[in-house]
């Protein structure tokens, strides 16, 4: 018996050893591979710094006379500026790459069957801003694993191809969706073209497709979208898409927007949409609309007349003036020595106290 002991005493041992000895070489040669890699990728770093600095104008021959060992270990570094830079050098550079062949092999990774090849080529392609890449890239919105639907998602946004948008849209409507806010800010990415394709979203059976839809459209300020965004106010079933459709309406910041939000402000309305509306009539500046908030102030709903106060502090000398008026009626009334303020001049108050702040910080610190 002792002497199995001691036999499995010294196999354990050695096993001991054998992996103590595994790992410190393997630590080694991940060490040395780094170094080689370093000294490598020294030369390609510094011709892409002085080709950058230069933007582009001069050395392009050079970074692709490269040999292939050295740029392929300055290549995680290059493709990280690529990411960083606009204009003629990220043109200049992405013609680099292009020449050494960069763009086809990201394209072929786009079909491997790793999650990760597929993601980072996604990458790439963006950073690279390659139009002819969309239709593969719109082919991974559908991706069984979400983050390479990310990736894709934010590639199609750097390229900014507006034909994408409809693929995008088709995205939030999945079991697994992209992002709100992800999509939204990609189809804003896209452009004035998108507008066409993002108005006539609006009639989605998907909530929550129109719901983006209207956020691209007023962070675009597409005022040419401005009857329909209106109309999805005024008749769409689902309330928090006709919010959403009263903030847009603000962002959109033209005139024609002003009757709709009023009428929206109206006792039948839900009271999440009167506040928005009020909100949004602040947001648009139209002293046009003073007269419609003065009457929310008193609103029974604290949301509305809190949202009507600060509106009418956001239109400038007229909405002041107004919140004045309304606290000298509330004074001018006889309510008795120990009588609480009206709940509009409570309001007011407060929206007064808050313009006089924003005044006071706005003010340049005098150095002396």
């Amino acid at each position: 018996m002792l002497r199995i002991f001691t036999i499995i005493i010294v196999v354990l041992a050695a096993i001991v050893v054998v992996t103590a000895v595994a790992i410190v070489a393997v630590r080694v040669l991940r060490q040395v591979r780094r170094r080689r890699q370093a000294t490598l990728a020294a030369g390609p770093r510094r011709e892409l710094l002085a080709f950058v600095a230069d933007n582009g104008e001069q050395g392009s021959h050079g970074l692709v006379a490269i040999p292939e060992d050295a740029w392929k270990a300055a290549e995680p570094g290059a493709l990280s500026l690529l990411g960083k830079l606009r204009g003629e050098a990220h043109l200049a550079l992405v013609s680099v790459f292009l020449r050494r062949g960069t763009a086809r092999r990201a394209l072929y990774d786009l079909r491997s069957r790793s999650r990760v090849k597929r993601a980072r080529a996604a990458q790439v392609l963006g950073d690279l801003e390659l139009r002819q890449a969309v239709p593969e890239l719109c082919r991974l919105l559908t991706d069984r694993h979400a983050e390479v639907r990310v990736v894709a998602v934010r590639a199609l946004g750097r390229i900014g191809d507006p034909a994408a948008a409809w693929r995008i849209i088709a995205s939030l409507d999945q079991s697994d969706p992209v992002a709100s806010l992800l999509a939204t800010h990609t189809l804003v990415q896209l452009g004035p073209e998108a507008e066409v394709t993002l108005s006539a979203a609006l009639d989605h059976p998907e909530a929550r497709v129109r719901a983006v839809c209207l956020e691209a459209l007023g962070l675009l300020g597409a005022t040419g979208a401005l009857d329909r965004v209106a109309r999805v106010l005024c008749e769409d079933s689902v309330l928090d898409v006709r919010v959403a459709a009263a903030t847009n309406l603000g962002r959109l910041g033209t005139r024609g927007a002003v009757e709709p939000l009023t009428e929206a402000l109206t006792p039948a309305r839900p009271t999440a949409l009167r506040a928005a509306a009020a909100r949004a009539l602040g947001d648009l500046g139209a002293p046009s609309a003073v007269e419609a908030l003065v009457s929310m102030i008193d609103d029974e709903h604290y949301r509305v007349a809190h949202e009507a106060a600060h509106a009418l502090r956001r239109l400038g000398p007229r909405g002041l003036r107004a919140l004045r008026e309304v606290l000298e009626l509330d004074d001018a009334e006889d309510r008795g020595r120990h009588a609480q303020p009206s709940s509009a001049a409570a309001h007011a108050r407060e929206a007064l106290a808050m313009a006089s702040l924003t005044a006071s910080l706005e003010e340049p610190v005098a150095v002396g």
